[in-house]
C-alpha cells in the first residue's frame, strides 16, 4: 500500500518549507539500495522538478518533496518497481508556510538570508560527533542546544576517532560486506533513522544542521573509500536528506588532509552536489592548512580555520561571498593550544569577526580530568560548561535587534589610495606625504595580500546598517577614548557595551556627527549608535 505522510499530518496537503513525503511499499531492491529506480515530478507554478526516491528498508520507499513555493502542485511517480496498491499522481495545494518556517538558508553577497528573505545571522557550535553517541548522550545534546544560543551547528556524517572521540558507535551508515569492507550500495537504516529524527529536532528549535560530508579522523576506512564509492553515498546524501530545510553541505572537515583525494576530486564533488541538490543547499569546504578555493561555482560561502579576523575584508573583497570562522578555537582547558583559549577570548574572537564583516561558530573542550573518555562539547556534547554562551547571547540579542544585517563600512576618508599599483605610482612620483613615508614605501613592496591585511590597520573597522546604526568594537584595546563620525543629519543614541560584563550603557541620547566618547579603558568594549528613529525590538 502506500502512505501519505506530512509533517503537519494532514493529508493530500502540502505547506511551504515543510517536507511532503510519498511512502510506497513494494519489492526489495536485488543488490543496490541507492540506485533505486523511483522518481516523482513535482509541477507547480509553471515548473516542474524530478525527485529521486530512496530505499529505507524492509520493502518500504520514500519520496521527499520541499515546496518553496505556494498554490498548487500536481506529482507524478515514475518507476520500474512493483509496488502494492500504489497511487502514481496526485494534486496537492502548497498553504503558506507558518511564521516559524522560513525555509533554506541562502547567500545575498555577503549575507545570508533565508528563503523567504527574512534576515539569518549565523551563530554557529560544533559537536563533530554528535549522531555516534548513545541516545541519552544525544538527547541530552539536543536539549543543551534548545536552550543555547546557537542556530547552526557542524556535525560529521561519518564517525571521528581522534582524542576524547575513541569510543564505537552503535551503528554505522553502512553495512559490511563478508570482507569487512563498507558497502556504500548498502546503508545502515538505522543509522539514517536516527539521523532523520535529529534533523527534525534541530528544525524545530531553528537550528541549521551544518553537514560534514567527509573527515580524516578516521580507524574506520571511511576516509579511504574510492571517488565513486564517495559519490554513491553522496547519492544517498542527496535523495534521503536534501528536502529538509534546515541543512547545509559541508564537503570536508579539513578537506586537505586527506591524501588518496586530488583537488581534482574535490571540485568533482562540489560540482556533483551542486547539480543534483535540487534546494541548493549552501556549500562550503573547510581547510587544515589551505583554505579551499572559494570562487569554486558550486560553493557559496568561506568556510575556514582561523580566528585572523583582519582578513576577512580582504576575503570578501576577493570573493564578494559571505565568510564564517567555523572553527576559530576551542574555549576550554585541554593540553593543545586549539583547545585552551579562555571564554573571554572566544566572546572577543566573536565580536573581532562580525565587526570585521564575518560571521562565528562556538567550540567548547573542558575536561574535569585527564581522561581520555571525558565528554567534551565539541566531539560528544552533553552539557555546556564555559562561559562564553551567555556572551554570545547577549552579542546575538544585539545584533538582531539590527534593522538589517551589518555591512562592513569603508570609510572614504582612509587611506589616500585605494589598490597597491596606485600607491607604486604615487611613490614613483614623489607624491608629498605618500614617497616620504617609511610606512607607505614598505607597503609598495609587499606581496598583495600582505598590502590589503595592512590597509585593515589604518581604520578602525566599523560596521553599519545604512545611517541608522554604527558599532565598533575595540577588542583588545584599552583606550579611554574614542570617536565615531556619525551623519549630521539625525540624532543617535549612543551605548558603551561591555562585552564580558554584558552591560550597555548609554552615554549619549543626542549624538550628531563627530561624537567623542569616553571609555573604561579594558579590553573588550564596544560602542552602538542608533538612531533615534528606529525602535529596538
Amino acid at each position: 500500500m502506500m502512505y501519505l505522510y506530512l509533517l503537519n499530518t494532514r493529508r493530500n496537503k502540502m505547506q511551504q518549507y515543510e517536507i511532503f513525503q510519498l511512502k510506497l511499499f513494494g519489492e526489495e531492491p536485488a543488490d543496490n539500495y541507492v540506485d533505486v529506480n523511483l522518481k516523482a515530478y513535482f509541477s507547480q507554478n509553471g515548473k516542474t522538478v524530478c525527485v529521486k526516491g530512496f530505499y529505507t528498508g524492509e520493502g518500504r520507499y520514500c519520496i521527499r518533496y520541499l515546496p518553496l513555493e505556494t498554490g498548487i502542485c500536481n506529482w507524478q511517480i515514475e518507476t520500474s518497481i512493483k509496488f502494492i496498491e500504489a497511487e502514481m499522481n496526485g494534486s496537492s495545494y502548497v498553504e503558506p508556510a507558518v511564521a516559524r518556517n522560513h525555509g533554506p538558508v541562502r547567500t545575498i553577497q555577503e549575507h545570508f538570508q533565508y528563503d523567504d528573505g527574512s534576515v539569518y545571522l549565523p551563530f554557529g557550535t560544533t559537536v563533530y560527533a554528535l549522531l555516534h553517541q548513545d541516545k541519552a548522550l544525544v538527547d541530552q545534546t539536543m536539549e543543551t542546544l534548545k536552550k543555547a544560543p546557537f542556530n547552526k551547528v557542524r556535525m560529521c556524517i561519518f564517525p571521528k576517532f581522534f582524542d576524547f572521540n575513541r569510543n564505537e558507535p552503535e551503528v554505522y551508515p553502512f553495512e559490511r560486506s563478508e570482507g569487512g569492507k563498507w558497502n556504500v550500495r548498502k546503508p545502515d537504516f538505522t543509522f539514517w533513522n536516527i539521523l532523520d529524527k535529529r534533523l527534525e529536532q534541530l528544525g524545530e528549535y531553528g537550528i541549521e544542521a551544518d553537514l560534514i560530508l567527509l573527515h580524516p579522523y578516521d580507524c574506520w576506512g571511511f576516509m579511504h573509500l574510492t571517488p565513486e564509492e564517495y559519490k554513491v553515498y553522496f547519492d544517498y546524501v542527496l535523495r534521503r536528506l536534501s528536502a529538509y530545510p534546515n541543512i547545509w553541505w559541508s564537503l570536508a572537515n579539513e578537506y586537505d588532509q586527506f591524501d588518496s583525494l586530488k583537488q581534482e576530486d574535490w571540485e568533482n564533488f562540489a560540482a556533483y552536489i551542486g547539480k543534483n541538490d535540487l534546494y541548493h543547499h549552501l556549500l562550503s569546504n573547510h581547510n587544515f592548512v589551505h583554505p579551499w578555493d572559494f570562487s569554486n561555482p558550486y560553493t557559496t560561502h568561506c568556510c575556514l580555520q582561523s580566528a585572523d579576523s583582519v582578513k576577512i575584508p580582504v576575503l570578501l573583497k576577493r570573493y564578494g561571498k559571505p565568510v564564517i570562522y567555523d572553527e576559530m578555537g576551542y574555549e576550554g582547558n585541554i593540553p593543545y593550544s586549539w583547545g585552551n583559549i579562555s571564554a573571554f577570548e572566544m566572546v572577543n574572537r566573536f565580536w573581532k569577526t562580525f565587526c570585521m564583516g564575518g560571521y562565528a561558530s562556538h567550540g567548547e573542550t573542558y575536561m574535569e580530568k585527564m581522561d581520555d573518555d571525558q565528554i567534551l562539547w565539541w566531539s560528544k556534547g552533553g552539557i555546556l560548561k564555559g562561559e562564553s554562551v551567555l556572551r554570545i547571547a547577549f552579542m546575538r540579542k544585539i545584533f538582531e535587534s539590527m534593522p538589517q544585517a551589518p555591512d562592513l563600512y569603508h570609510p572614504e576618508s582612509g587611506i589616500p589610495f585605494e589598490t597597491q599599483d596606485e600607491l607604486k605610482s604615487l611613490v614613483a612620483e614623489g607624491a608629498k606625504g605618500i614617497a616620504d613615508n617609511l610606512v607607505f614605501k614598505c607597503m609598495a613592496k609587499m606581496q598583495e595580500d600582505e598590502f590589503e591585511y595592512m590597509k585593515e590597520f589604518f581604520t578602525q573597522p566599523i560596521l553599519h546598517c545604512g545611517d541608522k546604526v554604527w558599532l565598533t568594537y575595540l577588542g583588545d584595546a584599552c583606550t579611554i577614548y574614542t570617536v565615531m563620525e556619525l551623519p549630521e543629519t539625525k540624532e543617535f543614541t549612543v551605548e558603551v557595551i561591555d562585552v564580558w560584563e554584558m552591560t550597555r550603557t548609554i552615554v549619549n541620547t543626542k549624538a550628531k556627527g563627530r561624537t567623542e566618547i569616553i571609555l573604561p579603558g579594558k579590553p573588550g568594549i564596544a560602542v552602538m549608535a542608533k538612531a533615534n528613529d528606529i525602535c529596538e525590538d
